[in-house]
């Protein structure tokens, strides 16, 4: 079941992001300050938050919303499932789920931020898959060999 994001799944969403191995301490804090915002004020509108929850254990999380200044495009910020349970189809069901979403609200651009780093691989992999096109590489973005490498997809 894929529903809004509460308060009781902070922590929750929290480990799954440290469980994965594959964010900085820097990354999982800037995620969780979106996840605090999120709960904390209930009139903003540039965050929202859906988990996919299972027999009460939440499976994984998505975070997306409207990019300033545009219309009709959104980011998608976060997206991370449980890593003792991927590759079981969570991910791209949480992404469908947005599209939807998206839709539903008038969207018609979804874009996506990621590192090239290596261990990024499964993750530009995964937005390939879900049929989003890579559309800019900015050359050493984050730090000298790290590069911004951009997705988008058009609903």
């Amino acid at each position: 079941m894929i529903r809004r994001m509460r308060a009781d799944d902070r922590e929750k969403i929290g480990s799954i992001l440290e469980r994965s191995g594959n964010f900085t301490a820097g990354e999982i804090a800037v995620a969780m300050e979106l996840v605090d915002i999120y709960i904390s004020d209930a009139s903003q509108n540039d965050y929202e938050f859906f988990v996919d929850e299972e027999e009460e254990i939440v499976r994984g999380y998505v975070c997306i919303g409207p990019r300033p200044l545009t219309e009709g495009t959104y980011d998608l910020y976060w997206i991370a499932v449980d890593p003792e349970i991927q590759s079981k189809g969570i991910g791209s069901s949480l992404m469908r789920h947005s599209e939807d979403h998206i839709i539903g609200k008038g969207g018609r651009l979804v874009l996506i931020e990621t590192s090239s780093k290596p261990s990024y691989e499964k993750e530009r992999r995964f937005y390939e898959k879900n049929h989003y096109s890579k559309l800019v590489v900015i050359r050493d973005f984050y730090r000298p060999g790290d590069s911004l490498v951009i997705y988008g997809k058009y609903l």
